[in-house]
């Protein structure tokens, strides 16, 4: 579990389009002995730099390999698809799926994992964020300072809300507007106090939905078709905690699945569950890109 390895830099608007095209550029550009040619190439700081590669790959934009010669990178399946389809990320599909892989990552992401998959409080300040994660970090047995896991509070806090105390205009030509601010995830309630927001269902592509239904269940789906919904609202690393669907919510979307035989929806005697059909999950993703998909 790690926390702080952005060195304080939240995921920027324009972010990952500038990792996209580095990683296009020069696979080792994120190398530490490539760090030099990096700040000229990206236009940033070292530091920036590092943290550009922390969030390349824990975004699910990018992987990397050892060589002799040093680290490449190389896109993803899912950074390749962003790359021919979306390189500026105007469809919020895109957001989604980025989103999905930062609170899945409970290793390198521990804070946004733990935030959206075991922190059940839908309003909290800044100190009931960090009582309750130092709280948790202790009992994996991960020892960090509290001023430390603060840091962590305002990078994630800043991932999600814009600073109402910025200037509009000089925030979009700085790049800092906060990359997933557009999904409305954490809302600012004012007087300290940050809000999760309940997603509407009509906020998420329905392809991206399924996909990740598929995505998230694949060991399990390769022995049984069904999915429980308690499963897919309740447990950790599902689409009911990391989009912060609501029971209704979840419900109507799987409804519109079922309107379009993607998968069947069943009730036995209270026992609601799905049954998906056997579709390709790069295939979803090859629709929601090359179609004009829902938005």
């Amino acid at each position: 579990m790690i926390i702080n390895k952005h060195s304080s830099f939240y995921i920027r608007n324009g972010w990952p389009t500038k990792i996209i095209d580095a990683i296009m550029t020069e696979k080792y550009i994120f190398s530490p002995n490539y760090e030099l040619d990096a700040v000229d190439e990206i236009g940033v700081g070292r530091v920036m730099v590092r943290a550009m590669r922390y969030w390349g790959g824990v975004l699910g934009l990018m992987e990397e390999v050892k060589t002799p010669t040093g680290i490449a990178c190389q896109l993803t399946e899912l950074g390749e698809f962003i790359n021919q389809h979306d390189i500026f990320f105007q469809r919020k599909g895109s957001l989604w799926l980025l989103h999905r892989n930062l609170a899945r990552n409970e290793e390198l992401a521990t804070a946004w994992y733990w935030a959206f998959n075991e922190f059940h409080k839908r309003e909290f300040k800044k100190s009931d964020f960090v009582e309750a994660f130092y709280l948790y970090l202790m009992r994996n047995q991960y020892m960090y300072k509290k001023p430390a896991i603060g840091k962590e509070f305002d990078c994630f806090k800043n991932t999600y809300v814009s600073d109402s105390g910025f200037d509009f205009k000089s925030i979009i030509e700085e790049d800092t507007i906060p990359f997933f601010a557009p999904l409305g995830l954490i809302e600012y309630q004012g007087a300290g106090i940050f809000k999760k927001a309940a997603v509407k269902m009509r906020d998420i592509p329905k392809e991206i939905l399924y996909y990740s239904i598929l995505k998230d269940n694949e060991q399990l789906l390769k022995e049984n078709r069904q999915i429980d919904i308690e499963t897919l609202l309740k447990d950790k690393k599902q689409i009911g905690r990391y989009f912060s669907l609501s029971y209704v919510e979840l419900l109507e979307a799987l409804q519109l699945l079922e309107n379009r035989k993607w998968i069947r929806l069943f009730n036995n005697f209270g026992n609601r569950y799905i049954e998906v059909r056997k579709i390709d999950s790069d295939a979803l993703l090859k629709r929601y890109y090359t179609t004009m998909g829902e938005e």
